[in-house]
């Protein structure tokens, strides 16, 4: 299954650069069942999409706008989700890299009325890499000229992980098609964005990338036959998950993913990236809103997002005032177990604490006013850091820190992810294991056994 996924990685960077290209289309690639029902037939290509365009136009999906990047000569170069107002703009999610070549001064999005919008400020996730052939960050803010007061209320973001086989409805502006053939022009006629459905097989969390793996945030949805001759490699059902099952197309990066919560709809990720012909047996991606909520948050802070565990907040702000900021918490000091002297001998081995977290590395020198340059386990050299003597901790096969015996409810703790330890809290306990959550409220709460938590204390 891992070599399956190493295959699916490469893999996607051929649609995410499929994505960018401009089409004046819309959306989405459908069961060819579906299109038959329809009226689409040989001839009649562009013909068949009608459920999926009257999917996208309940009143729910109203947010998602098209983005033009030639200064609105032409439509459907991607899509952006209007997620709120402050007193004077208004702010569209989006995928960063619609804006890998394109300048935001040509961006411009149009409401379905019509109404035209211009892009004035781009922010871009901080640890998005165009370079890399995925980003579980790839994710975009602009904020818009004026604010959008016609969609009714802004939509609300999720901020839970229990994604995994929900039903999700993906909608955007992007190039159309059938599944037996991919997304394809001849499909395309009109300007009405569409949407379709998948399930939800794979929640990959948030982590921090190495050289073996990636970032995660993400879902994935497979696209299985209607007679189910097709097996899902991620183990989910062999046939599709609706009538209106589907892929995203070229264009429909930017869009959003949405889940029915409760009485109510919420936006779990923004569609970003497939892989082969957006046909019978391909992938979609999402990336979680869950986990880039820090960041969402940090540059509008009016955005709605779910309350603790998924649930719906009780009121919804059509426009919000920015307050000022305030700073984090600092971290809490570590003691150190021996002198920092010896620690920072030549290549002894140490965990290092780097953007809150202990790695494992090794001392190179003694810096100035008393740090240490260590170098990351697994990280190029012009990774390495000086650290303060604080964030140093004598080296431990078993992890940082002393064992962790029980699982005492609130007790302050480091839990290891691909050998990483991040601060967390321990919850409760579940069988053998402890339910953790992480300080980072970007990471999943996750239950780890015993010999993946420490405590420092």
């Amino acid at each position: 299954m891992e070599d399956w996924f190493m295959m699916m990685w490469l893999g996607r960077l051929i649609l995410v650069v499929g994505l960018i290209v401009p089409q004046a289309a819309p959306a989405v690639v459908i069961l060819d069942s579906v299109w038959r029902e329809e009226g689409g037939a040989r001839g009649r290509e562009t013909a068949g999409f009608g459920a999926h365009i009257r999917l996208a136009q309940e009143p729910q999906f109203r947010p998602v706008l098209s983005l033009s990047l030639d200064g609105g000569t032409s439509w459907g170069d991607g899509s952006g989700t209007w997620i709120g107002n402050d007193a004077s703009h208004a702010y569209i999610l989006t995928s960063a890299h619609n804006f890998d070549d394109s300048e935001l001064s040509e961006a411009r999005f149009r409401t379905d009325d019509g109404t035209v919008l211009r892009g004035e400020r781009l922010w871009i996730h901080p640890d998005y890499d165009a370079d890399d052939d995925w980003s579980g960050r790839d994710a975009a803010i602009v904020r818009l000229s004026r604010p959008i007061t016609n969609l009714g209320p802004p939509p609300v973001l999720y901020s839970g992980n229990a994604e995994q086989g929900r039903i999700i409805t993906f909608v955007g502006y992007g190039t159309r098609g059938i599944a037996s053939v991919g997304e394809d022009e001849s499909y395309n006629a009109g300007l009405d964005k569409a949407a379709a459905q998948g399930r939800v097989d794979d929640v990959e969390p948030l982590r921090r990338p190495t050289d073996d793996q990636d970032a995660g945030n993400s879902l994935a949805v497979f696209l299985s036959r209607e007679d189910g001759r097709i097996e899902n490699p991620l183990g989910g059902p062999r046939r599709p998950a609706s009538r209106l099952a589907g892929l995203l197309g070229g264009g429909d990066s930017g869009g959003s993913a949405w889940m029915q919560d409760g009485d109510g709809w919420v936006i779990v990720g923004i569609n970003t990236a497939g892989d082969g012909k957006a046909g019978y047996g391909d992938f979609s991606w999402f990336v979680r809103t869950t986990g880039i909520r820090s960041w969402i948050r940090s540059v509008f802070p009016g955005v709605a997002f779910t309350s603790g565990g998924g649930a719906r907040p009780t009121t919804v702000p059509a426009t919000f005032e920015p307050a000022p900021l305030t700073a984090a918490p600092a971290p809490v000091a570590t003691p150190l177990p021996t002198s920092t002297s010896a620690l920072c001998t030549p290549r002894a081995r140490v965990f290092a604490l780097s953007d809150e977290a202990w790695y494992p590395a090794r001392a190179r020198n003694p810096g100035k006013g008393g740090t240490c340059r260590v170098h990351f386990e697994d990280f190029d050299d012009e990774e390495d850091e000086f650290v303060e003597p604080d964030d140093l901790l004598a080296w431990n096969a078993e992890g940082p820190g002393r064992a962790v015996a029980s699982c005492k409810v609130g007790l302050a703790v480091v839990a290891e992810d691909n050998g990483v330890w991040y601060p967390a809290t321990i919850k409760r306990s579940k069988g053998d294991s402890c339910v953790v959550e992480y300080d980072d409220e970007d990471f999943d709460t996750e239950t780890l056994p015993l010999e993946q938590i420490r405590r420092l204390r």
